[in-house]
């Protein structure tokens, strides 16, 4: 950013975000950022329809029985971003390229990559999801919806068009912001489906917390949960323009 952040009376948001890295003891939110555990909250608040479907759970990649799965699934660790294997085709899997890449990141903290607390004590295991084309793969529209003190503020909905991300801001009532935050805008002429009930279900599933970023799929079949996020771009995603 080239400027010195102000932890102490911070101004922007992003070091709003860095502060709370620095200032905050935020252990105590793994259980919300563990994807597997955050299950059982998201059931509670929400209800199970909002939920992925499972096949199950592991502590090591030798524990995973790929013969009971079915032939495409989703593999990913519960303790950082990014470790990811989707496997569209059980029989051309290669599992030994697979196997390399899961005993790496169950070896991983993922807190020491942008020391955000909250995920410094959660246990490394695998989830195997449910795949589900478009949001296997990240293709289908993704509402990321910014709560403060449990209130929806602003909204970052992301698309992606022939292969490439775009996202656009909005408040709460879906006016559209003139910023762009990572990715380019786009222009809208689809409209946004559920447009209320992403609002509804974030503002729910934030009320214990003061800040956090709630992730949601939005797909033509219905919401589904992507995520709880409490440090969104680890504080280091400039805004444009800055003001």
């Amino acid at each position: 950013f080239g400027r010195i952040p102000d932890f102490d009376n911070p101004q922007t948001f992003n070091e709003f975000i860095c502060a709370r890295k620095v200032r905050l003891d935020e252990y105590w939110l793994s259980r919300y950022t563990d994807k597997y555990e955050v299950r059982d909250y998201v059931a509670q608040c929400i209800g199970e329809q909002y939920l992925n479907e499972i096949y199950g759970v592991f502590r090591s990649f030798d524990e995973i029985p790929f013969e009971a799965l079915p032939d495409q699934f989703v593999l990913r660790g519960t303790h950082g971003s990014g470790y990811n294997v989707i496997v569209k085709d059980k029989k051309t899997f290669d599992r030994q390229k697979a196997k390399k890449f899961v005993n790496r990141f169950l070896k991983e903290n993922y807190y020491y990559l942008g020391r955000e607390k909250n995920y410094f004590d959660i246990e490394p295991r695998v989830l195997c999801d449910k795949y589900i084309e478009g949001v296997a793969d990240g293709t289908v529209p993704e509402a990321k919806v910014f709560c403060f003190g449990g209130k929806a503020k602003f909204i970052s909905y992301n698309v992606v068009i022939d292969g490439q991300t775009f996202s656009n801001h909005y408040d709460a009532a879906w006016n559209k912001l003139n910023y762009r935050q990572g990715y380019p805008g786009y222009e809208n002429s689809l409209g946004i489906p559920n447009k209320e009930e992403l609002i509804d279900l974030a503002e729910k599933l934030a009320q214990p917390f003061d800040f956090v970023r709630v992730d949601l799929y939005n797909l033509p079949a219905g919401i589904l949960f992507s995520e709880l996020t409490f440090h969104s771009g680890g504080g280091l995603v400039p805004f444009e323009p800055d003001e």
